[in-house]
């Protein structure tokens, strides 16, 4: 696991390359939307497309959820979806996928461990294809069920699309078994706490939910900082903006955060905010 710094997946689909890079500096920001933010502030004149996941997906329940992150006329445009695609890139130990250039037609990518395969599809072809996420003209979603909004997203301008299967490999370690069970039946114990009635729907991964929002993906509500960098469910939020039990949680599977990493996030997210309202300026 990347304990101590984030392994990040940069792809150009103007050139069909890609490169893994280690950030150390990016460490701190934990997961999630904050890491979206610092990476399309590093690479704001790329105008980027990122994909991020949060430490604990996989994990624990309700907590695989996935950001996507773009900018349209100089701001951050957030989206939030469920299915597999958080939990398979922990798995696979990527906790960010950069993306710049936009596809002219439609690519499939196919992601390993040290690998990144492309391939020019047919858009009838494309279409039958269940990826980890998939963003064509303008959809965006993942398994084909698990959408990352439901509102109209004009501005994201596709002319083709791609589709993106993460290949993981890795099984999930564990720093402490004993604590890690016991804290993930305590996560799943307070079901009751979700703002959201279950159903019979398909399920994010690591939810028993199915909830009536399973297929209809989430906004920048206005959601506390620390869930939305692990990344948890917006019906969630009452559990994992509990500082203790997500220390706790980030403890038993091996991370080396404190307290201080998790009370700071919403300073270091207000810091980025900044420098990028003045990049603006």
């Amino acid at each position: 696991m990347n304990l101590d710094y984030k392994r990040v997946l940069y792809i150009n689909f103007d050139e069909q390359t890609f490169e893994f890079k280690i950030h150390e500096d990016l460490w701190k920001y934990i997961g999630g939307i904050a890491v979206s933010y610092k990476l399309a502030l590093d690479n704001f004149e790329e105008n980027p497309m990122i994909l991020t996941c949060g430490p604990l997906s996989g994990f624990f329940p309700y907590i695989s959820k996935a950001n996507f992150l773009y900018l349209d006329s100089g701001k951050f445009v957030e989206k939030y979806g469920g299915g597999n695609i958080a939990t398979n890139m922990n798995l696979a130990s990527i906790d960010a996928i950069v993306m710049v250039g936009r596809p002219k037609g439609f690519i499939k990518v196919t992601v390993y461990d040290k690998e990144v395969l492309f391939s020019e599809e047919l858009e009838k072809d494309f279409d039958k294809t269940i990826y980890d996420f998939v963003a064509k003209k303008s959809t965006i979603n993942s398994l084909g069920y698990f959408s990352f909004t439901n509102r109209p997203l004009d501005s994201f301008n596709l002319q083709g699309g791609f589709g993106i299967k993460v290949e993981a490999s890795r099984s999930i370690d564990l720093n402490d078994f004993y604590d890690y069970e016991n804290l993930y039946q305590g996560f799943l114990n307070q079901y009751k706490e979700l703002t959201v009635e279950p159903r019979n729907n398909p399920s994010c991964a690591g939810c028993p939910m199915g909830c009536d929002n399973s297929a209809v993906g989430e906004d920048d509500l206005n959601i506390a900082i620390l869930p939305r960098c692990l990344i948890s469910c917006g019906y969630a939020e009452e559990i994992y903006k509990n500082i203790p039990n997500v220390y706790a949680a980030l403890n038993s599977v091996g991370y080396r955060y404190h307290h201080s990493h998790l009370e700071n996030l919403p300073r270091l997210v207000g810091e980025i905010r900044a420098n990028f309202a003045k990049r603006n300026s």
